[in-house]
């Protein structure tokens, strides 16, 4: 089973995501914080991470760079998922980065699961 990880600070979009990834057989784990997310992801190995551009303690860029930066966390998939952050200097950079997708809210959880299996390249209708 595979760990998907969201570093969400919006409760509503959080409870989304982890009904949708449970739905689909993954298991969740979630924070709402930047260096929380660093922690987490260092302690629990997702297979995925989907990472909010604006949180409360620090930039989602940041943490993409720095889970990115990390031996421990260098390998892990990054979705970046932003309600705000469209301008294409930020999909580019938040790509740069290292990130593997860049979404926008609201997604549909179907495109989202979509887009992970292709990541993780798992197979298709489970």
């Amino acid at each position: 089973m595979y760990r998907i990880m969201a570093v969400e600070d919006d409760s509503l979009v959080q409870n989304m995501l982890g009904h949708a990834m449970r739905a689909e057989g993954f298991e969740f784990i979630s924070c709402l914080t930047g260096g929380a997310a660093l922690d987490l992801a260092c302690r629990e190995k997702p297979d995925l991470v989907i990472l909010d551009i604006n949180l409360p303690d620090m930039g989602g860029h940041d943490v993409c760079r720095r889970l990115k930066a990390d031996s421990r966390t260098r390998h892990i998939p990054v979705i970046i998922l932003t309600g705000e952050a469209r301008e294409i200097a930020s999909r580019v950079r938040g790509l740069d980065l290292g990130a593997e997708d860049y979404l926008f809210k609201p997604v549909s959880p179907k495109v989202l699961v979509s887009r992970i299996n292709s990541i993780l390249k798992t197979p298709r209708g489970r």
